[in-house]
């Protein structure tokens, strides 16, 4: 038997305070290297420890750790989680990806679940826990952290004798003032504030900088050489950004708001066209726009997790809208091994062969050029009504253009040119068709410049008259030139 790997750990003031708490849901909230990660991880092994002992002597507890990726899960969560937790206590079961840990009276099962594997969500909604552990929550949706609210405290059940703690627990670096963790979190409403409690860390070059024992000598000095104060603010003073960094959107979704560009306006309901991102296993997203004059008008917006086709025609039809055409992503072409129909031949079925059309192709970085160029447009408005979030498993369309960002390359330390796959980018990628769209149709439809007669030169000595160009004329005309 291997020996037994102590593990000492000392909280920093405001981490101290988080895991003193035994609020239902709680995030900590701070730079980059201040020590979240590793103390959400130990988290588990304490409230493991503490659980009620069911009637036979044993401590039982399941516990979710949620990442919004695979790869982040795999290299920063769990290595994270491997640091803390010495091997000898468990044994990973690589298949489930999940870590069962026994040791004296304790028998804890841990599962490792990513948001961009559907078969992960589909489970992490099924399950009975006593907790869950979301790392870096500010990448999860609002539909996920809800239903993951009626998921904790199911494990133990009540006949091994109930979870004597359950809750949800967080950490994060800074969200922007958008963003729906700032919305709950800054809620004045008193049964919020008890039940939803939010514990911000000081910045990293503040003198009250915590963890800082723990990191290499000058690490957030170095850390700002070459980056932009928007990335130091958040990263390293770990404040709210009036748009997320690394936002593909975000700086231009904030020159729209200034501009007056976002709120309720009238506008006519026929004329109406629609862009869609399909999500094959999890979310389609559909926006609902009308051309103007300068711009377009994003007149409402609607997304739903794991529904078929029938449910969005249910939801297109039943809105008062007069439709002139619905706009398609490319994969609408492929074709189906249970009907062996694409969902583009069920789209013309329903609505008919002149009513649906497959989008233009572009790629994704002139894509997202097309989006930036439709927001700087000044006659583009949204409505307030693509905030409205119907039902659960919809979002809100526009806290999810700020929100739709690049991929973070974790080695490179730097934000790669794909879009990051999050809660929020299928309704970024059809915003991004519906760029697409417009950017073609005005480049078909724009009215060619009158061609400028070419200049002819003249020689600087020489003065032209009338007679003399009749005399050139008739001399080009005689060699052939014209």
């Amino acid at each position: 038997m291997r020996p037994r790997v102590e593990v000492k750990y000392t909280a920093p003031p405001t981490l101290a305070a988080f895991l003193d708490s035994n609020a239902f849901v709680r995030c900590v909230m701070g730079p980059v290297g201040s020590g979240k990660s590793s103390s959400c991880v130990l988290e588990i092994l304490r409230r493991a420890k503490e659980q009620r002992k069911s009637p036979d002597g044993i401590r039982r507890t399941r516990f979710a750790v949620i990442r919004n990726t695979y790869g982040q899960l795999r290299d920063t969560t769990r290595k994270t989680f491997e640091e803390w937790i010495p091997a000898d206590l468990g044994k990973w079961n690589e298949q489930q990806f999940s870590f069962r840990m026994r040791f004296s009276d304790v028998d804890c099962e841990i599962l490792f679940r990513a948001l961009d594997r559907p078969e992960d969500v589909k489970k992490l909604l099924s399950l009975d826990l006593t907790g869950a552990y979301v790392n870096e929550a500010r990448e999860i949706s609002q539909y996920v952290f809800e239903v993951l609210q009626t998921r904790v405290g199911r494990f133990p059940s009540k006949v091994q004798g109930g979870a004597s703690w359950f809750g949800i627990w967080m950490d994060s670096n800074p969200w922007h003032t958008g963003h729906w963790c700032h919305k709950l979190f800054s809620s004045s409403d008193l049964d919020v504030r008890r039940q939803f409690r939010l514990y911000r860390q000081p910045g990293g070059r503040s003198a009250s900088a915590e963890n800082f024992s723990n990191l290499p000598t000058d690490y957030y000095q170095r850390l700002c050489i070459g980056k932009d104060s928007d990335w130091i603010r958040v990263y390293v003073d770990g404040e709210e950004a009036s748009s997320d960094i690394g936002s593909i959107f975000g700086d231009a979704m904030e020159e729209v708001a200034l501009r007056g560009g976002v709120g309720e306006f009238e506008h006519a309901q026929d004329g109406i066209f629609t862009s869609w991102d399909l999500g094959k296993t999890d979310s389609t997203a559909i926006w609902f726009w009308r051309p103007n004059v300068n711009g377009v008008d994003l007149i409402d917006h609607y997304e739903n997790h794991g529904k078929g086709l029938e449910h969005f025609f249910g939801v297109v039809d039943a809105k008062p809208y007069q439709y002139v055409k619905h706009w398609l992503p490319h994969d609408a072409n492929q074709h189906t091994l249970a009907t062996q129909l694409s969902v583009l031949d069920q789209c013309r079925n329903h609505w008919g062969m002149g009513k649906v059309a497959i989008g233009p192709s572009m790629g994704i970085i002139d894509g997202i050029q097309a989006g930036r160029w439709l927001l700087e447009q000044p006659g583009t408005r949204i409505h307030t009504r693509c905030s409205a979030v119907a039902e659960p498993g919809d979002a809100d369309g526009i806290e999810a253009l700020r929100e739709y960002r690049y991929e973070w390359d974790e080695i490179e330390r730097v934000f790669s040119r794909r879009p990051l796959h999050n809660w929020a980018s299928h309704t970024g990628d059809a915003f991004r068709y519906c760029a697409v769209v417009t950017k073609v149709s005005e480049l078909i439809t724009r009215k060619p410049k009158p061609a400028t007669p070419k200049p002819v030169a003249v020689p600087v000595d020489r003065a032209y008259n009338l007679e003399q160009l009749f005399v050139d004329n008739e001399s080009r005309r005689r060699t052939g030139r014209i």
